[in-house]
C-alpha cells in the first residue's frame, strides 16, 4: 500500500470513532431507574383518533359498530 492509502484508512477510522462519540441530543439515553421511562412524554391523542381506535377494537373483537 502507498502512504496515501494508509493515511486515508487511518483518517477514515478516526472520523468513524469520533462520530460514534457524540454527546447531546443524539446520544442514547441512560436509564437511571429500572422500569422508569426517562424519555420525552407522548403527545395526547385527539378525540377523533381515540374514537377511531375504539371502533377498530370493537371490529377486531368480532362485534359490530
Amino acid at each position: 500500500m502507498t502512504t496515501r492509502t494508509v493515511r486515508f484508512f487511518v483518517l477514515a477510522i478516526l472520523l468513524g470513532l469520533l462520530a460514534g462519540c457524540q454527546e447531546g441530543e443524539n446520544a442514547n439515553p441512560f436509564l437511571k431507574q429500572k422500569g422508569v421511562y426517562s424519555g420525552p412524554a407522548d403527545e395526547p391523542l385527539s378525540d377523533e383518533t381515540n374514537q377511531q381506535l375504539r371502533q377498530r377494537m370493537i371490529i377486531q373483537r368480532g362485534g359490530s359498530i
